[in-house]
């Protein structure tokens, strides 16, 4: 499961040597050849570091020790599944993380006071654990899927018989029969599946159910599903007996990323609606950094797009886009950031905001490319 810990950890770190916090993420996809291109990426990197900083020569000598200490992992293997590395290196302040993750990321260094944690939302935000639930008259499964890969499995029978065999000894044996087959057995199954569920979802917290199977029967099954349950479910599809388990996982995995759209689509449309005074709604960056810093709002939609230079308060860490020279929140002096819209996800993080980056929809875009559903007005 994804360590949201860690991620809001991170938001929060501050530099122990004034600004020097180094965030990089690599490729190691096999298909980057990532052994021979990461150890010039990172030197070029750093080379234009130091020519943009005007760095002095402790700050220039920290930037060195973090880099070789990033140059380290290139002599480690990484399992067949990672695609991706995410690294943080404060060397004198003792903190370095690094996170291996199944998806591609786009090669890049970042210097600033903080970890830069907006790649590594993203990717976790494709990441997020779901459950399918598998469901038949009489033989039910349910699969957790983490970070990709099928993490727990669970199979659910409806009533059979024991045949015995003298020659074998008595096994078990699924034998159905017509009994099995009355409705009343066929619903008694659906509410155990529907209990398990509701077991899976309460352990692990997952935010996204997938139903799998016939049409009529998902149908009768949602109906005994809890209410809880009932609103996590983003689709359904049709159940093939040919299939393997990874051909329906990678089917749940394209229905999950077609509810996941739909819900962001309805999400930005509400906060549309509630704009406003009085209203649940806030759009705009400006706007929107008011109200994170106030802990008012419940979640951050962005367009995962959407990128922006600015600057932030070396005191406070407002952030704005807009050049200013001193902080309308607190009078501190700004320095320039290359993403202010990273910095606004990160604090919003910090403020206990749910953060989903989602793909560009006309109404996001209008409200411009980010926008926020508060929790109170």
């Amino acid at each position: 499961m994804i360590d949201t810990e860690l991620v809001r950890s991170l938001a929060g770190a501050k530099s122990a040597t004034d600004g020097v916090f180094v965030s990089a993420f690599l490729s190691t996809s096999n298909l980057d050849h990532w052994r021979q291109t990461a150890p010039t990426f990172l030197h070029s990197s750093l080379a234009a570091l130091l020519q943009s900083r005007s760095s002095g020569k402790d700050e220039r000598r920290r930037l060195e020790d973090d880099f070789k200490r990033l140059q380290e992992v290139l002599q480690y293997d990484v399992d067949s599944h990672v695609q991706g590395l995410a690294l943080f290196v404060d060397g004198r302040g003792g903190v370095f993380e690094r996170i291996e993750l199944p998806v591609r990321l786009v090669d890049q260094v970042v210097v600033e006071r903080s970890p830069y944690v907006r790649p590594l939302v993203d990717a976790f935000t494709q990441l997020d654990p779901f459950v399918v639930v598998r469901v038949s008259r009489d033989d039910s499964s349910i699969y957790l899927v983490d970070h990709w890969r099928l993490t727990r499995e669970e199979d659910l029978y409806g009533p059979y018989l024991k045949s015995g065999n003298r020659a074998t000894g008595d096994v078990p044996v699924k034998e159905y029969y017509a009994a099995a087959r009355q409705e009343s057995l066929v619903e008694q199954h659906y509410k155990e599946v529907a209990a398990a569920l509701d077991r899976v979802v309460d352990q692990t917290g997952v935010r996204w159910v997938v139903v799998c199977g016939q049409h009529d029967i998902a149908a009768n099954f949602r109906k005994h599903v809890s209410q809880k349950v009932a609103t996590l479910v983003v689709g359904e599809f049709p159940w093939d007996a040919a299939q393997t388990v990874n051909q329906l996982l990678a089917k749940a995995r394209e229905v999950l990323e077609e509810g996941r759209k739909r819900r962001n689509d309805a999400l930005a449309l509400q906060i549309q609606e509630g704009l406003g005074n009085g209203g649940h709604g806030v759009a705009g960056f400006d706007e929107l950094m008011v109200a994170v810093h106030r802990g008012q709002v419940r979640t951050l939609l962005v367009d995962r797009d959407y990128r922006a230079a600015g600057w932030r308060c070396a005191a406070c860490d407002y952030a704005g886009i807009s050049p200013i020279e001193t902080c309308p929140m607190c009078g501190g002096a700004t320095v320039p950031v290359d993403d202010a819209i990273g910095e606004a996800v990160r604090i919003a993080i910090l403020h206990g905001s749910f953060v989903e980056l989602a793909e560009p929809s006309a109404t996001l875009t209008q409200m411009g490319r980010i926008a926020g559903l508060l929790r109170y007005a």
